[in-house]
């Protein structure tokens, strides 16, 4: 734990100077500020402007996760992958502290969007469309619907290049859209990239007194969830030991 500890700090320390911080604030309040706007003349009903929101939040995060992983390894690989690989005695600590530093950070990022929009609409529509704690399991919904993601595309990028990563996370932010639709019926469970958006939307239609979803209905479907993570993980920490670093030059 005392390693694992001090692989977080020394993440947090490495990318205090970078862009990751930064894009973790202005993102979230570019898309309030854009849907906001949005919603102040457009005629939707308030359930249906929280859940269109919800949605693009979720449809949007693949990418910028990529994004944000990307720049995470280019810092490493300009450090020659020293502090990656050279300080930790257990080498899969220096991999987990900066997957817990990144879908950390993420989780933040996901709050202040969901929690700032939550409280702009209200201020805006002279009413709360969903009680705090609503908003606050949609924001858990939509961060482990992308945890799975933050690893993925580390190991995207330490393997092969920044590149894959980023056409992957553009690939994923149209398969999550296109699987909030009908053609998802079936198939998004085994896409970890649709995850946030079909369980965040069930929990909307449930909320909202759709009783064609349920509980029992959401839980079903996480049998599959919880498989293709646990591959993913199993295959990730016991291909980075022997992981020697690469030039991830594009």
């Amino acid at each position: 734990m005392g390693e694992l500890y001090r692989n977080i700090r020394g993440e947090l320390w490495k990318m205090r100077h970078t862009l990751i911080p930064v894009m973790h604030v202005l993102i979230p309040l570019l898309g309030i500020a854009v849907f906001l706007a949005y919603y102040s003349f457009a005629a939707w009903s308030d359930e249906g402007k929280v859940s269109g929101y919800i949605e693009a939040l979720s449809v949007v995060l693949p990418l910028v996760i990529s994004v944000i992983c990307s720049i995470s390894v280019e810092m490493e690989e300009k450090g020659h992958f020293q502090t990656l690989l050279g300080v930790a005695v257990h080498r899969r600590t220096t991999l987990l502290a900066k997957w817990m530093v990144l879908s950390g950070i993420g989780l933040l990022a996901i709050l202040l969007a969901v929690l700032c929009f939550a409280g702009g609409y209200r201020i805006m529509a002279g009413r709360a469309v969903l009680p705090a704690g609503k908003y606050l399991i949609l924001s858990g919904v939509l961060w482990i619907g992308g945890m799975d993601l933050y690893l993925l595309h580390l190991f995207l990028n330490l393997a092969f290049s920044r590149n894959l990563s980023l056409s992957m996370g553009t690939a994923e932010l149209v398969v999550s859209a296109l699987f909030l639709t009908g053609l998802g019926e079936g198939r998004w469970q085994f896409f970890p990239c649709a995850w946030g958006g079909r369980w965040s939307s069930y929990l909307l239609q449930c909320w909202i007194g759709n009783k064609a979803v349920n509980a029992e209905y959401v839980t079903a479907n996480l049998a599959a969830g919880l498989a293709i993570t646990a591959v993913l993980w199993c295959a990730v920490l016991l291909w980075f030991p022997s992981y020697e670093g690469r030039q991830c030059r594009d």
